[in-house]
């Protein structure tokens, strides 16, 4: 059986698009839990309109971590799957995750391809067929970090199923870590000691961007500046180190902290891009350095000429992702901005 876990946090107005979508499932030996976390609206109410088809949990706000780590603790089955609740998964999903793990039982766990929404567009976030011809006849990665580093193995915490006894082994999600960085490190520690990690090339779940919530937005702005995450790699640079990964690991730990690189140089945050190349300058050479020194001169100058390119590129429809970029209203930006 598998155990599904879907936190919830104020999640009233999409947690039963979610619900419905586990329960429209052509696999049927799961069961539902729902980690109510201290919502404040009517997130109760909801979840409880399905009665005995899902096994409802309140807990005093705690966070995501805790709440996940509480389903776990509740779960009867096997193996875990997540499903945020803002999210959705597409029919298929289970029964195609459970088929790959029956098929290869050396595997502790997979993961899938997704597609994102804004609510006007939706597109994959990996390619089906690179991906596809990555794997060849497997069905399965060699090892997560190296095809993550390449680009080629896209995750979201809805897209994962792993198996129950792995979180016996490494612990759960940490709950000190931040908000959106507790399943990162989570899979880092799976994956250093479990490599191999299914896949599958085609979309199995939707990541809605477009359920706008203020609280998050606020966390998302301060996850810009990248101190979390430096945290977070040097962290998993040190457990590489210790167990004879780090030549595997540099180069992913490279392409985790090149994102709040740029990320920080496009929103003109000066010391936070510089702090980046400073604290990791055996990952990034002279020439990062270098050019991260130049473009934050003047970093509201370097800021507003990269925002006006993305814009016309947003406009023109040359960007083939989908992303949150253009979900927020500005005066979001202006408000954590004091």
């Amino acid at each position: 059986m598998v155990s599904v876990i879907i936190p919830a946090y104020n999640a009233a107005r999409c947690i039963g698009r979610a619900i419905e979508s586990v329960l429209g499932q052509s696999y049927s030996a799961y069961e539902i839990i729902v980690i109510d976390d201290g919502s404040k609206d009517n997130t109760a109410e909801v979840v409880r309109q399905y009665g005995d088809q899902v096994h409802y949990i309140h807990q005093e706000n705690a966070g995501v971590a805790v709440a996940r780590n509480t389903g776990i603790a509740a779960a009867k089955g096997d193996w875990i799957a997540f499903l945020d609740a803002d999210d959705e998964w597409l029919p298929d999903k289970l029964r195609q995750q459970i088929a790959l793990l029956a098929r290869n039982p050396n595997l502790r766990w997979c993961g899938a391809n997704r597609f994102q929404s804004d609510g006007k567009r939706k597109a994959a976030v990996g390619d089906k067929n690179t991906i596809a011809g990555v794997l060849g006849e497997r069905d399965y990665f060699a090892n997560y970090i190296t095809a993550a580093a390449n680009g080629k193995c896209h995750v979201i915490t809805s897209s994962m199923i792993i198996r129950k006894d792995i979180f016996d082994e490494l612990g759960g999600f940490d709950p000190d870590r931040p908000l959106m960085d507790e399943d990162l490190d989570m899979w880092l520690r799976i994956a250093q000691h479990y490599p191999e990690m299914g896949y599958i090339a085609e979309p199995l779940s939707i990541n809605h961007l477009d359920v706008v919530n203020l609280e998050l937005a606020k966390i998302r702005w301060e996850r810009k500046k990248g101190g979390n995450l430096r945290t977070l790699v040097a962290r998993h640079l040190q457990l590489a180190e210790e167990l004879g990964n780090l030549d595997t690991f540099r180069p992913y730990a490279k392409k985790l902290l090149r994102e709040p690189l740029i990320t920080a140089i496009y929103n003109g945050f000066k010391t936070d891009a510089r702090k980046i190349v400073t604290q990791f300058s055996d990952l990034f050479g002279w020439h990062w350095r270098l050019g991260t020194y130049l473009l934050t001169i003047f970093p509201k100058i370097t800021s507003a000429a990269a925002k006006t390119l993305a814009y016309i590129g947003y406009k023109l429809g040359l960007e083939r992702q989908v992303t949150r970029r253009w979900i927020y209203p500005n005066t979001i930006e202006k408000d954590n901005e004091k």
